[in-house]
């Protein structure tokens, strides 16, 4: 009976001490349910911000061809013109040229755009034939009597350079009109290579256009060459500020802008692309906008011609001004 007794008392025990527990179990639960629902929001994990939209502003460019880019192409013209005995600027500036494209395997093919259709090509090919385009179309805007060769943007005036080098008027002076002053630098450190060519290279903010420097002459040629690209809205002032330049203004825009002209249906450039890097959104809709004041006439679009990148491919649009 004492057993049963004793047993009984275990037995009540037991139960009473898993009573204990499960309700200091129910208590932890609780109080721990309860910090979860009160605890302040700094205690929560922090919302993730969305990136901040990208923006081209001067920081931005002094930072990637300032700082970055166009000091890289000044220490390779240094290393080219130290390599040749008696350098001259065409030699040096292919050589500085290819090493923008050149590659392990020159026959590789890459994505490249050919008038508005994807293709496969050696990168080679592709530069080339964007090189050879640009040279082509400024030689056939060039006169007798053009006085003033200007590219905007100019950075170490590869495009500008290879123009005089290509049979540009042999009279003109040739202009490298550009933000940075390593672009700048690297321009005039080429030019110097030919004592036949009249060169100035000017500072240039697309921003706050001036270049009342350079006077005025009967006939300029201006282009731009992937720089209107970097600008995301045009101020009004670019194009009276290019037209006072001469009498007769011929001006060759170079730039990812097919998408702009609503050519439907072809490769080479979007809207989507252009915001996501900040590019220009507004050249066609100014161009068209100037011309309907009668300030300009619009002489040819070539949309999506060839693109080195196939999501940012190189149109031709080719304008005119006279006063």
């Amino acid at each position: 009976m004492r057993l049963y007794a004793h047993a009984s008392r275990q037995g009540a025990g037991a139960q009473e001490a898993l009573a204990r527990r499960r309700a200091a179990i129910w208590d932890t639960l609780r109080v721990t349910s309860s910090r979860r629902t009160t605890r302040d929001a700094s205690d929560r994990p922090a919302a993730r911000s969305s990136p901040e939209p990208l923006r081209r502003d001067h920081s931005w460019i002094e930072r990637e061809y300032g700082a970055e880019k166009w000091p890289a192409v000044e220490r390779l013209i240094e290393q080219q013109i130290a390599a040749e005995p008696r350098p001259d600027l065409g030699r040096v500036l292919r050589r500085v040229a290819r090493e923008q494209w050149r590659t392990a395997d020159p026959l590789a093919g890459r994505r490249a755009v050919i008038d508005g259709r994807e293709v496969q090509l050696p990168r080679s090919a592709t530069f080339a034939a964007q090189q050879g385009l640009i040279v082509d179309v400024l030689l056939d805007a060039c006169s007798p009597r053009t006085g003033l060769v200007v590219e905007l943007g100019a950075g170490w005036a590869w495009h500008l350079l290879s123009l005089w080098s290509g049979g540009g008027p042999g009279t003109a002076t040739y202009v490298a009109a550009e933000y940075t002053a390593a672009g700048r630098r690297a321009a005039a450190r080429l030019a110097a290579l030919d004592a036949r060519l009249r060169f100035r290279a000017v500072e240039f903010d697309y921003r706050e256009p001036d270049l009342r420097t350079l006077g005025r002459v009967q006939e300029a040629v201006v282009f731009t060459q992937h720089s209107v690209e970097q600008v995301d809205g045009l101020p009004d002032s670019l194009f009276t500020t290019i037209r006072g330049l001469a009498d007769r203004v011929t001006c060759v825009h170079f730039e990812p802008v097919g998408w702009q002209c609503e050519a439907g249906g072809r490769a080479g450039s979007s809207r989507a692309y252009a915001e996501r890097h900040a590019y220009n959104r507004d050249l066609v809709q100014r161009l068209r906008a100037e011309q309907a004041a009668g300030r300009l006439t619009i002489r040819t679009i070539a949309t999506e011609v060839v693109g080195v990148n196939p999501d940012n491919a190189t149109s031709v649009i080719v304008w005119t001004a006279s006063t």
